[in-house]
């Protein structure tokens, strides 16, 4: 049991720590750095989408993404071109070889996945999802 002197995302920090160093390791072939979660979000997108867009995808900082985005273009995994609508904005969309390797990024994250919910029922996982859920809604409501 938690104490409530105890850090919440301290826990969290060190889920999320484990979770993708397995992750990574077991995409250490792919030049994304550690970058996963934006690949598999612009794989579900029908069109290219702008960074702005990416960033509130990813409930990120926007210059965050910019130095992510051009981590990722400069290793040949996203393309980055103007919007002929409004010049100032970039639409960001996988390259034909990013697009190539989701599926097996897809089962890499399946199989971590199912490595971490090793040893814990369905209701247990069920649960925990949901209270996580509760937790995001209940920081994220404005005051």
């Amino acid at each position: 049991m938690m104490k409530n002197t105890e850090l919440l995302s301290q826990n969290l920090r060190l889920i999320n720590y484990f979770y993708t160093r397995n992750l990574s390791r077991e995409l250490s072939s792919l030049k994304v750095n550690h970058h996963f979660e934006v690949l598999l979000t612009l794989a579900k997108q029908k069109k290219p989408i702008t960074q702005n867009q990416l960033a509130e995808l990813l409930h990120i900082d926007k210059s965050r993404v910019a130095h992510i985005i051009f981590s990722m273009e400069e290793n040949e995994v996203v393309m980055v071109k103007t919007n002929p609508a409004d010049r100032r904005q970039h639409l960001i969309s996988l390259s034909p070889n990013a697009l190539k390797s989701i599926p097996y990024i897809e089962k890499k994250v399946k199989e971590v996945n199912e490595m971490a919910n090793t040893g814990i029922s369905e209701e247990k996982l069920s649960v925990f999802v949901e209270v996580a859920e509760a937790m995001m809604q209940n920081l994220t409501k404005k005051k």
